[in-house]
């Protein structure tokens, strides 16, 4: 399946499209310049906090760091602090008020809401990504291939053990820092993948010296800015093009790729002089459709997404469609999934088909719900469908859902 990023960058607003077999999977949009302090740039800053208070009936922390409000800081992303914590350990037992600690923004202040924080700090590069608080050497779940994961993960052990060039040795949580690998690092050989580990192991050594040295709260890393952090996190080894809009957007990412790997040069290409780029695939229609309640299926049919603060629920309707049932239902699947992704979707969903009444009908539906999540980042659970045609299913929440995204871009419209 070919991957397409398309970023445009117009009046100081950074718009970058993620595109799939001509379809848009993934959104996003920051202002440009960290001087703006957008809330959504602050995903992936790490500071040096303190614990302000803990409220154990929330099995969660209010920790200060520095913004305006405090990070809320939940029983499950502190539990990275105890070695031996399980998935019941009470966030008692993992922070105390006026505790200083290290914590990551994983998703921005939204409304009255402070920032969610984790304790289980990390620090990516281009693809390795280093986890002090975690053991081991995990692989992308995204890297299908198992005679590759396999290699990958023995490779990083090599290098971290020295076989090939000076050991790389970080101090982590618990004994020695985990890394994980990221699906950019397919086919790469131990001389780059180490140069990525060392380059990171080097960046991590810095902010502890910072640490050392600052009293809470203090910000101790910026990530980059939004259109380095596309070439970093969403160029993949079938991504064919990385087409820019903008002089900034094209001088960014060259710097981006000089510095980090200069082999993505390659793909680096500008769009006409005349062109709007997301005229390409369509992609302000398709953005429109995906914050529409209801979207059409292409052989007549229908979805409709309702979004609560509980869940979100999605419909499936035939409309004029005269087909079987498991046909209805496998084309939805595959568009549930894209929306899911594009719109930024998280929690607890629950999907009603249409009623089936053969085994093999709904494995079918399963199968195509599962595939249209092969290349989500996010972590999925999907379960049966009941006697009743629902699925539920649950995906972990990422950054802001493509509303909040272009609403604190400052994108009225698309």
């Amino acid at each position: 399946m070919s991957h397409e990023v398309l970023i445009s960058a117009r009046d100081g607003v950074a718009r970058i499209a993620q595109i799939e077999a001509g379809q848009l999977v993934g959104f996003q949009a920051a202002r440009m310049g960290q001087e703006d302090n957008a809330a959504e740039q602050l995903v992936g800053h790490i500071y040096l906090a303190q614990v302000e208070r803990v409220v154990p009936h929330l099995q969660a922390a209010f920790v200060n760091i520095g913004l305006e409000r405090a990070g809320f800081l939940g029983a499950r992303e502190a539990r990275a602090l105890v070695p031996d914590a399980d998935r019941d350990t009470p966030i008692e037992d993992c922070v105390q008020s006026g505790d200083t600690l290290l914590v990551q923004v994983t998703r921005p202040p939204v409304g009255d809401k402070g920032a969610q924080i984790t304790a289980d700090v990390t620090l990516p590069g281009r693809v390795v990504v280093i986890a002090p608080c975690r053991n081991r050497v995990a692989v992308s779940r995204s890297i299908e291939d198992d005679a590759e994961r396999t290699r990958l993960g023995e490779l990083a052990a090599q290098i971290i053990a020295g076989e090939h060039g000076d050991p790389i040795v970080v101090e982590g949580m618990d004994g020695p820092a985990g890394w994980v690998i990221r699906t950019a690092a397919v086919g790469m050989q131990a001389g780059d993948l180490a140069g990525d580990m060392a380059a990171v192991a080097a960046q991590w050594e810095v902010l502890i010296d910072r640490a050392e040295d600052a009293t809470p709260a203090t910000l101790l890393h910026e990530d980059l800015g939004p259109v380095e952090r596309a070439v970093r996190d969403l160029v993949r080894s079938d991504t064919t093009t990385v087409c820019l809009e903008g002089d900034g957007a094209l001088t960014a990412a060259q710097n981006y790729c000089r510095t980090h790997s200069p082999a993505l040069s390659e793909r680096l290409e500008t769009s006409d002089d005349d062109e709007y780029l997301f005229d390409r695939h369509n992609i302000d229609q398709q953005l429109a459709e995906a914050l529409s309640p209801r979207v059409e299926l292409p052989s007549g049919g229908w979805l409709m997404l309702e979004t609560t603060q509980a869940m979100t629920t999605i419909d499936v309707n035939s409309g004029s469609h005269d087909a079987p049932a498991r046909a209805i239902n496998v084309e939805a699947a595959g568009l549930i999934a894209r929306q899911i992704r594009l719109r930024g979707l998280g929690g607890l969903i629950a999907i009603d088909f249409i009623d089936m009444t053969e085994t093999d009908d709904a494995e079918a539906v399963l199968h195509a719900l599962d595939d249209g999540f092969a290349s989500d980042k996010e972590p999925v659970r999907i379960g049966p469908i009941s006697e009743f045609g629902v699925v539920e299913m649950t995906r972990r929440r990422g950054g802001m859902t493509l509303s909040q995204t272009l609403r604190e871009a400052g994108i009225d419209t698309v």
